[in-house]
């Protein structure tokens, strides 16, 4: 099986492939890219980063579940550990660049601006250790990840330079098919509404009159429709799940579930 993820080799994305499938692991350059090679058949599976618990949503992939019609059969709470990471000769006295993706350095910061680094944005963490290995500037580091350092045979200048140390990634496995988890399961799904007074309560008090928990709410601006919205919603799978739905859908347009699966603990 080839799972395709987002990233470098080392990339978080890389770390969270290995613990949600097994196979043959394909880095790719980009999300569009993950759902791109789903829809062509290059990959069984694809790995995509769904939200931080510090900087918030991934905006790019809540687009594609959109608008593509791949399903949603895992989710994975990863511990994001920062770490900065130079030429195998650095001294962390004497870098003055930070290179990395934009939140990561938005997650570390704090260290970041202890040290006096300045920073440089890269698409990807892993790549970011790479850029580096490959420059001849030892006045650089990334901010990656201890396996990434690992794998381009670098050095570790500081670890869990992160500002919070409840820092986590939420990642999705995506599948052309649906599966039907047992147990504790989520359901994902994504809608919208007429753009007047209490249309999006009606769909909340739905919720509410089925006793079904929601665990996440997110809003995306509707692409060639401006300040029109579609709504991202998690909920925890409960035995009126299917009645709620089948009453949210008769009054909302367009209406998808995106996936439902087993439930992932926060914990690591």
């Amino acid at each position: 099986m080839k799972v395709g993820y987002f990233g470098e080799p080392g990339a978080y994305s890389n770390m969270a492939a290995m613990r949600m499938a097994s196979g043959d692991y394909v880095p790719l350059d980009s999300v569009r890219t993950v759902f791109r090679a789903l829809q062509d058949h290059s990959i069984d599976v694809g790995v995509v980063p769904v939200e931080n618990s510090i900087e918030g949503a991934v905006n790019q992939t809540y687009d594609f579940l959109f608008k593509t019609d791949f399903y949603i059969v895992k989710e994975y709470y990863l511990r994001v550990r920062h770490c900065l990471i130079g030429k195998p000769d650095s001294k962390l006295n004497d870098i003055k660049y930070a290179i990395s993706h934009p939140q990561a350095l938005a997650q570390c910061s704090d260290f970041i601006y202890s040290h006096g680094l300045k920073t440089i944005s890269e698409y990807d963490t892993a790549g970011s250790v790479k850029i580096v290995k490959d420059g001849t500037d030892s006045s650089r580091a990334a901010i990656a990840s201890e396996l990434a350092a690992g794998i381009y045979g670098m050095k570790i200048l500081a670890r869990n330079i992160e500002n919070n140390n409840s820092n986590y990634t939420r990642f999705f496995l995506m599948s052309r098919n649906p599966v039907s988890p047992e147990g504790r399961a989520k359901i994902s799904i994504v809608f919208s509404t007429e753009n007047k007074a209490g249309s999006l309560y009606s769909v909340l008090k739905v919720f509410n009159e089925y006793e079904i928990n929601m665990t996440k709410i997110e809003s995306r601006p509707v692409q060639y429709n401006p300040f029109n919205y579609i709504f991202f919603i998690d909920i925890e799978r409960n035995k009126n799940s299917d009645a709620a739905l089948s009453r949210i859908k008769d009054i909302t347009s367009p209406f998808k579930v995106l996936g439902v699966y087993e439930m992932a603990s926060i914990n690591e």
